[in-house]
Formats: C-alpha cells, structure tokens, sequence
C-alpha cells in the first residue's frame, strides 16, 4: 500500500513540474488558455486514476480512451449524430412554431381586442444556410357570432377549405401590416381570412 502511494505522489509530482514547464513556454495568446485546460485535464487523469483502481480493480483509463475514440470515429457514432441533429431541428422547428403563432395571437388581440385569433404558420429549416425560416402565416379571424357553414372541397390528395372568406380589404392589411412589423416578415406570406361572419 506503501508502494502505491509514493508511485502516485511521484506521478503527481512529474505531472505537476510538466505543466509548470510548459506553461513557462508557452506564448501569451489566446491558445494558452486552451493549452492550460488541457494540462489541467490531465493532473485530474493523473491524480483520479488510483482513487478509481481503488472501487473498480479493472479500471483502466487507457482502455475507456480508446473504446471512446474507436466509437467516435465509427460510422455509428455518424450515424448518432445525425440522427440526434435530425431530431433536434425538428424538435426546434416545432417549439418555434408553437412560440410563435402564440405570440402572433398575444399581438393581435393586444391590438384588436374585439375578435378572437388562429393563427397557423409553416417553417423550414434550410440546412445550407443553417436558419429557420418562416413560409407561410395564415391568421384566423374567429369573429363572435353564428358560425357559417364551410363549403368544403375533398379531393383524393388534401381538404381545401373554401378561400371566399379571405380578407383583402383594409382589415386584412392592417393584419399584415401589424404582423409585418413586429416579427420583420414579408407581408406577402400572411394570409388572413376569417372564419365566421
């Protein structure tokens, strides 16, 4: 136990006059910092590596390094990735969705309290460029009152709601106009329509 302890005093020991002397070569720029976290990382490795033969006989960090390594360069750990990365932009461009067609509701009815609000809007991730963008705004007017009958068109590809009900007019473009400037949008992709009359 005796032994032990002096080889890994010793080990310390080394490793700490190590970093001193490389620390003392390296130039002052901004690789230093990244030079002296990495020498950090390695007194920890150096001082942990008999407190974990101690719980664990088998414990050999040399052998974690390597099968850590070996599995980040295999085609799984690519394969992982992308899969993770996949799921991540989905998972965002749904959040994004959610976040703000609630805050295009939020706007509108801070703005035009007297109708209630829908909106429905479509996003794309473009993954050349790595920005989401917003395609398409359809905003709901629900006005209060008996609700008109849609007239419904089905085909063999999608539901088609009736567009009679778009707005053009002035109150459309007010719509346009409000949401154009706060989200810095083009007023070319909202759409507004309303749903009862």
């Amino acid at each position: 136990m005796i032994n032990v302890l002096k080889v890994w005093i010793t080990n310390i020991t080394v490793a700490i006059f190590f970093i001193t002397a490389v620390e003392m070569i390296l130039p002052d720029n901004n690789m230093k910092k990244y030079a002296k976290f990495v020498l950090g990382l390695m007194l920890i490795v150096v001082i942990i590596n008999p407190i974990m033969k101690i719980f664990n006989k088998d414990f050999d960090l040399y052998s974690y390094s390597s099968k850590a390594t070996s599995y980040m360069e295999s085609s799984t750990s690519v394969t992982d990735i992308k899969k993770y990365k996949d799921t991540n932009i989905l998972n965002t461009t749904e959040n994004f969705k959610k976040n703000l067609e609630a805050q295009c509701i939020i706007n509108l009815q801070d703005a035009y309290p007297e109708n209630q609000y829908n909106a429905d809007i479509k996003i794309n991730y473009d993954d050349k460029n790595k920005v989401f963008s917003i395609n398409r705004v359809q905003i709901e007017i629900v006005e209060k009152g008996v609700k008109n009958i849609k007239k419904i068109e089905i085909n063999t590809k999608s539901v088609n709601a009736s567009k009679e009900n778009i707005l053009d007019g002035e109150e459309g473009e007010k719509i346009k106009r409000l949401l154009s400037s706060k989200f810095k949008i083009s007023s070319k992709i909202i759409t507004v329509y309303k749903v009862n009359s």
